[in-house]
């Protein structure tokens, strides 16, 4: 099960959750998981990150969220 996912659609990164909504899109799939760790920070849990390529592979990543000072 992840949380949300990353779908890379006509040349950009798609963040979306898990009922399919969009929460942004981004120019490379980096930035999309530096977005990922925003909702990492919000309860301290790590993210579950499904993430599909342009060829239609797909990988799973955990997103850690950031440490607090």
């Amino acid at each position: 099960m992840s949380d949300l996912t990353v779908v890379a659609r006509h040349g950009l990164w798609m963040l979306m959750d898990e009922d399919d909504a969009e929460l942004g899109s981004f120019r490379s799939q980096a930035e999309a998981l530096l977005a990922v760790g925003d909702f990492a920070v919000v309860d301290l849990e790590p993210r579950y990150v499904l993430i599909q390529d342009p060829a239609g592979d797909w990988a799973e990543e955990i997103i850690e969220p950031p440490e607090l000072h």
